[in-house]
């Protein structure tokens, strides 16, 4: 090859990746997309466009306008959650105004068109090559959730696991807490998981959509996610032509503990501004089951969240958000064995504080479409306050006098201290998609427990001679950092006119742990009285440093076998380094302690799974299996530390978890439509062939809804769970149980120049008395809430 055919071949390829001199002209294309029965504009709309695979969204007034496209013949796909996908050609003129007028239709299933981000590259969710669930805000109107994580638990492979009302946690195919990544637009949450408060410091009357991904998927965010993920998505506001102010109120009401609640939020949008202020307020008293009034489960929580965006230009973006939740006072209802039998704990307070900055970039040239940074802080404070309401009494001996501890109070606090950047570059180059990127991330954990005790001593008369009053202080868990600076590469291409998709990624993460001295007892108040060097003082954890290198990758691959039948699998190396509070905790609240080991080996998964999902116009179904190996996971099991009855942190060695999940939706005449799913996990301590605690058992639902008039919504569901009699030690074997949930949802009901939605049903229709599996770790919670009687309403305006 001669030089000059050289500097052409270099000059070709500068050109086709900076895309700094076209060469062909780029004219402007604009469509308005409208509901083809109410012929409202729709807004967030997105908008492909091919060759070239632009994409993009429509603004308040259902528009997108972009520059970037050649003359010539198009093809336009539109989707949007809620409604069929349309395809449409066109011609782009170098003469007349390219303008197009669009009209989208409902869909009465999920449609698999619909856009996902959570694996870092935009893809349609029938083409995922992960295994993805999508809960939109639609669904999540209809529902009376406490929390999110209420209602993420009718997604087939999700299940509830209670530490009470107000407070809960997932658990996703056998896994949860530590093993499950929460982001929040984006900024992981980082906190204790031993008493769930990650979901409940969020309204879910806020939230957008939620992508959950099941499986060790830990190269795509980092540590943590050999469970998988779960990324929410705040509602946020759109870009208009022209100024607009609108918003909404709402109210709602639960008669199952009498919540009430409210929230307001208003949106200003310009074409180059836009904002959203959002306030929620809610209490609620002792929730109703079958068996009784579950004490102690009572909740006030409010929050505050604000969302502004300034656009640059058509390419660059800066976004800024603040979010604020807080419980003045939460109940957390049980027991045995984590608190003393006739405990009653209560959250005072527990808050979240987010501050995050995004800038986007977007279209820098053919192949660069974007580049995106961000930074977050993130701060959770819990304060916890238990009242043991218990005594102790040691008889007297010969050389003491008989003596009752009364314990009175205990009150231990954490604050948890976040913050993270992250910069990412997204590639396309024909029919591959490169992601590149380097995020880092530290969490900062400061604890310290307060225990207040009255000593009283009496002689053999048994008069009382003496009154103690004693406060003794301590470090539950020593003040501890965790930073994590990793690089990740994801890269998913197109071959076969889309017929298949194949992915890569992988990722390595440097982790550095470290920890103080702590002593026990930190400190001791006698009657007043301190004593920094009380006796018995001594050294708990020894200060240390620990340095981790890791790596995971995940491959995959999606094959369109027919029109509407895609077949995909997926393997995963995932990794999790122990948490702060698995490797130094130290929680003694009166009852068993709890215990954690510094010398903990990170786990190892290997994540398998296979799936084939059918998509049409009246019928989605889906099959997966799955297994998931794991390398010493880190459980808790029964032991001692000084003398006492403990849960220790402990790596189990190999364990196998390993099940099925098959969902149908099935418009089968005209406005109805029939769903059904089913699910089951096993697993398994491979090298002793015990179970793993906290498995759901076989489970599933079956469900009919129907929609009417073009705003009236019903849907009836039987949610049935069978007995779970494989269990782990100290967990209780459960029986199945059936229960049956009624909703009214009507949609856009015109009032004057108002918008109004309402919600209404019953769940637990026949008062059904049963005890989730998942609950069982509570010792005297044993019923799960009774019949729910619920009402919500939103006015827009």
């Amino acid at each position: 090859m001669n030089m000059k055919k050289i500097v052409i071949a270099i000059i070709a390829a500068f050109t086709a990746l900076t895309g700094s001199h076209e060469l062909f002209a780029q004219y402007t294309f604009k469509c308005i997309i409208t509901d083809a029965e109410s012929k409202e504009a729709l807004s967030s709309v997105n908008v492909k466009i091919f060759p070239g695979n632009i994409s993009g969204y429509t603004n308040d007034e259902g528009e997108y306008e972009t520059n970037n496209i050649q003359s010539g013949n198009v093809k336009i796909i539109l989707n949007r959650v809620g409604y069929k996908e349309l395809t449409e050609s066109a011609v782009i003129s170098e003469y007349k105004e390219n303008l197009f007028r669009f009209n989208l239709y409902p869909s009465e299933i999920m449609s698999g068109e619909i856009t996902v981000y959570s694996p870092k590259i935009e893809n349609q969710l029938k083409y995922a090559i992960l295994p993805v669930s999508l809960m939109t805000s639609a669904e999540i109107d209809i529902l009376p959730a406490i929390s999110i994580a209420d209602a993420m638990k009718t997604k087939q492979g999700i299940n509830l696991v209670r530490d009470g009302i107000w407070a809960n946690d997932i658990n996703i195919r056998g896994l949860s807490r530590d093993n499950i990544v929460v982001l929040i637009n984006g900024n992981r949450v980082e906190t204790a998981n031993n008493h769930a408060a990650r979901f409940a410091l969020i309204d879910e009357n806020s939230i957008e959509k939620v992508e959950i991904i099941k499986g060790g998927v830990s190269s795509i965010y980092g540590s943590g996610a050999t469970g998988g993920i779960v990324s929410i998505k705040t509602i946020t506001g759109n870009y208009s032509r022209t100024i607009k102010l609108n918003g909404n109120a709402s109210a709602e009401y639960f008669s199952v503990n009498k919540l009430s609640g409210t929230s307001l939020s208003a949106f200003l949008s310009s074409d180059k501004f836009n904002a959203n202020v959002y306030a929620n307020y809610r209490v609620a008293t002792d929730t109703k089951t079958p068996s009784g009034i579950l004490p102690n489960s009572s909740f006030r929580d409010y929050g505050v969240s604000v969302n502004a965006g300034y656009k640059f230009s058509e390419k660059h973006n800066l976004n800024f958000e603040f979010q604020k939740y807080e419980t003045p006072y939460a109940g957390i209802p049980g027991g045995y064995p984590l608190f003393p039998q006739n405990a009653t704990v209560t959250y005072m307070p527990a808050d979240r504080d987010m501050y995050a900055l995004n800038y986007e970039a977007k279209d820098l040239s053919k192949a660069f479409r974007k580049l995106s940074a961000r930074f977050f802080i993130q701060n959770i404070f819990r304060n916890v306050e238990v009242l043991p309401n218990s005594k102790v009494t040691i008889p007297p001996t010969a050389t003491t006098p008989k003596t009752v501890i009364d314990n009175l109070l205990i009150k231990p606090a954490g604050k948890h201290y976040s913050k993270g950047a992250m910069l990412q570059s997204d590639f396309q180059m024909n029919n591959n998609k490169l992601i590149i990127g380097l995020d880092a991330w530290q969490r900062k954990l400061v604890t310290e427990r307060e225990r207040t005790q009255q000593i009283y001593k009496y002689d053999s008369l048994n008069n009382l001679i003496s009154s103690t009053n004693l406060i003794t202080g301590d470090i539950p868990i020593p003040e501890s950092k965790f930073t994590s600076i990793g690089f990740f590469a994801n890269d998913e291409m197109s071959i076969s006119n889309d017929r298949i998709y194949l992915n890569l990624g992988g990722r390595i993460d440097a982790n550095f742990i470290s920890n103080d001295e702590s002593v026990n007892p930190l400190y001791t108040i006698t009657n007043g009285v301190r004593n920094d060097n009380p006796p018995g003082q001594k050294v708990l954890w020894e200060a240390s440093e620990r340095n981790e290198i890791s790596w995971s990758l995940n491959s995959g691959m999606n094959f369109k076998l027919y029109d509407k039948l895609n077949l995909s699998g997926n393997f995963s190396l995932s990794f999790r380094s122990p948490s702060l509070e698995e490797r130094y905790q130290y929680i003694d609240l009166g009852s068993i302690v709890r215990v954690g080991n510094p010398d903990l080996k990170p786990e190892l998964g290997y994540f398998i799974s296979a799936a084939a999902k059918y998509w049409g116009n009246e019928l989605n179904f889906s099959l997966e299996v799955y297994s998931n190996f794991m390398n010493d996971l880190v459980s808790e099991v029964p032991g001692t530390f000084e003398g006492r009855n403990a849960l220790v942190k402990t790596n189990i060695g190999k364990a196998r978890l390993a099940g099925f999940e098959s969902e149908l939706e099935y418009n089968f005449y005209k406005n109805f439509t029939f769903n059904a799913g089913i699910e089951y996990v096993n697993g398994e301590n491979t090298e002793d062939d015990s179970a793993l605690p906290q498995i759901p058992p076989l489970n599933g639902t079956l469900g009919l809804k129907c929609s009417l008039w073009n705003f009236l919504l019903l849907k009836f569901n039987t949610v049935m769970f069978d007995s779970q009699n494989r269990v782990s030690t100290g967990e209780f074997t459960t029986p199945g149980y059936t229960v049956y949930n009624f909703y009214v949802y009507a949609k856009d009901i015109s009032i004057y120049n108002l918008k109004l939605d309402i919600s209404s049903g019953v769940e637990n229709i026949f008062d059904k008395n049963y005890r989730d599996h998942l609950s069982t770790s509570r010792g005297s919670f044993v019923s799960e809430p009774g019949r729910n009687i619920f009402l919500k309403a939103k006015i827009n305006f």
